[in-house]
Formats: structure tokens, sequence, C-alpha cells
């Protein structure tokens, strides 16, 4: 599979603390459906595995000028749920601190950083993110501070190893996932710069972005899948208490 990904290089003024300067995006392919992609020395132990998987696809590094750019998205072909559990089992067995899924209420992914966009109808039904948090903190040592509006307490935390599941999609059977007890849950959709930024607004833009997806209306099948997402995740709590 290989998408015809909507990528743009772009200069535009930007305006980072008192001056203005010229900032500039873009999208790198990264990988393609069966050739073997190389694998860093900063990622977790297993995660190779997962993105040399046979039902890895394409995989695309976006990037803005400025930022650490470390978060590397691969997008997979699965057949059915059975498929999906063997990458989840893959996914638990990478020998990282925080290894989570995301339960996406859409049919597919869209937007997988800055000005980087798949296009619709991809049908793509999981996302594998993966930063690097070494790059991040080499960045950290070196960018100015404050940050334009963002000021940081620490050095921000890189994605960890990352399943994005689009529960609308057909090959998803949401009552299916074998999802083991140490692999962190949450509705949401793919991550695109940091898992966590410490910086001091932080939450601040959490509980506004919780408040608006709380209150926002969804298309009726978006719904239908957010509801199902919830009771999923209900019922998870409650067996893992």
């Amino acid at each position: 599979m290989t998408l015809p990904i909507r990528v743009t290089f772009f200069c535009v003024a930007a305006c980072f603390a008192s001056s203005s300067v010229l900032a500039g995006g873009g999208t790198l392919d990264i990988a393609a459906k069966g050739h073997p992609v190389p694998v860093s020395a900063n990622w977790p132990e297993g995660v190779a595995a997962i993105v040399n998987d046979p039902l890895r696809a394409s995989g695309w590094k976006p990037f803005f000028s400025e930022w650490p750019n470390d978060v590397n998205q691969y997008a997979f072909e699965i057949k059915n749920t059975n498929e999906l559990n063997r990458l989840i089992a893959k996914l638990a067995a990478t020998k990282a601190e925080l290894r989570q899924i995301r339960l996406s209420p859409d049919k597919e992914p869209n937007v997988l950083g800055w000005m980087t966009s798949l296009p619709e109808g991809n049908t793509i039904p999981v996302i594998f993110s993966i930063g690097d948090q070494s790059r991040i903190d080499e960045w950290y040592k070196t960018v100015r501070k404050p940050f334009g509006m963002m000021e940081f307490t620490a050095v921000p935390v890189a994605v960890p190893p990352t399943l994005t599941i689009f529960v609308q999609n057909e090959v998803v059977n949401l009552d299916q996932l074998k999802i083991p007890a140490g692999i962190t849950v949450t509705i949401g959709n793919v991550p695109t710069i940091f898992h966590k930024s410490n910086a001091k607004d932080e939450e601040v833009s959490k509980e506004k972005a919780t408040k608006k997806v709380a209150t926002e209306t969804l298309e009726p099948a978006s719904q239908v899948a957010a509801d199902r997402i919830t009771a999923f995740l209900k019922k998870r709590d409650a067996s893992t208490k």
C-alpha cells in the first residue's frame, strides 16, 4: 500500500518570542510495503519487530523547523482482528515503561503531524507511532526558553510505542481485542508531537481539549463508535481492578 499522502513543504513567517523567523515543514517517506526499515538504536527493545512486521506498509516522518521531529508514523494492512491482536501482542512485548493503545472513533486516520495528512478513503485500520527521547533531550539543550508561547518546566516526554486503532474500520472488532493489562488504553487519535510537553499551560490545555471533546457533536457513526469505546474502557477498567 503506497498512499498519495497530503504533504506540504512550505516556508512561512512564524513568530517565536519577540522576533519573526522563517519556518518550514513537510514529510519524509520512511517506509514502503515489502521493504525493511532502519531501526533506531534509541527505540525500546521490541519496536523493531513491530515496524518490520510483514503487515507494515507505508511510513512517514512529519517535520517542522525548530522542533525535534522525532516521531515516526507507520501504517499497517490487516485483514481481521486476529492480525490486529498479533500486533497488540508485539506491542505488549516491547521493553518500554509505557506502551499505549489509542482507540479512535473514526474509520481511518487523517492528521499525522504538522501539515501532514492522509487522503480521505485511505482505509488504514491501525497506525503505529514511536518517538525518540534522546532526540528530544538533545533538542531541549539548545532550544530557546521560553519557546514562543511555551514555557517548559522540564524536558518533554517522547511518544511511547503507540498503536492507534480506528474502531469504525470494517476489519476491527472492538469486542474481540485482546489487550494485556500492562498496556495503557485511552480514547484518542494519532499522537503527533510529544506524549507530554511539560509546559506550564499543559494541564489547562488538556482540560480545554477534554471539555471540547465532551461538548462537540460527532457525526452519528463516530458518536456510536465513541460510545462503544467508552463502554469498552469502563469494562476494561472494572476487570483490571
